[in-house]
């Protein structure tokens, strides 16, 4: 977000603050509880949300030189990503024409000598565009292998404004502009394209993954669940709402936003009284706060079990051990935030979807994300 928008984003909640509200929908929604357990539905989500749909992968940053690689199999289908020699994006199923070994399981890093892939089961190689280029005596144990048609199969990845995204399924594909809706213009200026990756966090929660997702949708509930952590830094129940396609974007105001009020608005940093999350349809979101900002890809593992991964991404590389160990602290913070407070309350409200009482989930006016992560799912889902 430029700073013209991130000025008119402040000037919007200091509106919702000076009124005491936050962006609402039109309607109350009602999600039956059977939605976060039924088996057969689940099982079409995982066809049609993460194979069949375009899945976000993580900013440009992630993959900045030729030879970077990142590799996850996390929507049933092994994918392998990498930037190739001329600095292009290539993604290509994770699985070796040999024998079928994935060629890479170390979720990132960078191709030997930075220009191939070595399969670990018996060395067959390709290069960074996916070419057979190796096969350890293929003269007399293959003698008619047909190399030019044996290279990795390649799948449908586009990259635009910061943003990565693939499709597992290698029969498919998409249109960016159409997945992205204009989310990718609302997130221009956050340095999606030249942060540095400091690591990921995985977690693992034993809830449905649209639960998981439903705690990243709304600023309700930061008064009475985190009231001795983002409770007092920024407003409970406040924020506005932007609708892009299938994707939305939220802007939240910290406590100390009025301060801006008395300030010449060309003096104004934006940053260190807003911040933003980013909902990329159908479970990743984009969460930026001052200084840096971070991802999180929910993948479903059962009907309630799922996996999270937690990024962050700074402005630039620790400059010192003691930096790093400073970043590290904070990232563990973060992610234990979660864990202790959203994952142990949802815990809680699993026992109540595995009681087998029917009922609906009620989401309110003031909750417009949640309501449009389950109406967009409805929508590919034919449910509406």
């Amino acid at each position: 977000m430029h700073r013209d928008r991130q000025i008119a984003e402040v000037k919007a909640l200091l509106g919702l603050v000076a009124r005491q509200s936050t962006a609402l929908a039109d309607n109350v929604m009602a999600v039956n509880v059977d939605e976060y357990t039924d088996p057969a539905l689940f099982a079409r989500e995982r066809v049609e949300l993460f194979r069949n749909y375009p899945q976000f992968v993580g900013p440009s940053c992630l993959l900045p030189e030729p030879g970077d690689y990142f590799a996850f199999d996390d929507t049933g289908v092994p994918i392998l990503l990498v930037r190739n020699g001329d600095g292009d994006l290539k993604a290509f199923l994770n699985i070796c024409s040999h024998r079928g070994a994935p060629l890479n399981e170390c979720q990132h890093g960078k191709a030997k000598k930075g220009r191939m892939f070595s399969c670990p089961y018996h060395g067959w190689s390709y290069d960074l565009d996916g070419r057979l280029i190796g096969v350890p005596f293929g003269r007399e144990g293959f003698p008619d292998l047909e190399r030019d048609k044996l290279g990795l199969r390649p799948l449908h990845a586009a990259e635009k404004n910061g943003l990565i995204f693939v499709m597992p399924n290698p029969e498919l594909d998409f249109n960016i502009d159409e997945v992205l809706g204009g989310i990718d213009e609302h997130l221009a200026g956050f340095g999606l394209q030249d942060h540095h990756y400091l690591g990921a966090k995985q977690v693992h929660t034993d809830f449905s993954w649209k639960l998981n997702m439903d705690t990243f949708h709304e600023f309700y509930h930061f008064e009475h669940l985190h009231t001795d952590s983002i409770a007092q830094m920024a407003y409970s129940n406040l924020g506005t709402y932007h609708q892009y396609g299938r994707n939305h974007a939220m802007g939240s105001a910290t406590l100390s936003i009025t301060e801006l009020e008395s300030i010449s608005e060309e003096d104004w940093q934006p940053r260190a009284y807003t911040s933003h999350v980013h909902y990329l349809f159908p479970n990743s979101v984009i969460f930026v706060v001052e200084d840096h900002f971070q991802t999180w890809r929910v993948y479903p593992l059962s009907p309630d079990r799922s996996v999270v991964y937690h990024s962050m991404f700074l402005p630039h590389a620790p400059g010192s051990a003691e930096q790093r160990a400073e970043y590290d602290a904070y990232f563990q913070m973060i992610n234990d935030v979660a864990v202790t407070e959203d994952y142990t309350l949802v815990d809680r409200i699993k026992r109540g979807l595995d009681s087998g009482v029917k009922r609906q989930v009620l989401l309110g006016r003031n909750e417009p994300g949640v309501q449009n992560m389950h109406r967009q799912i409805h929508d590919v889902l034919g449910m509406n």
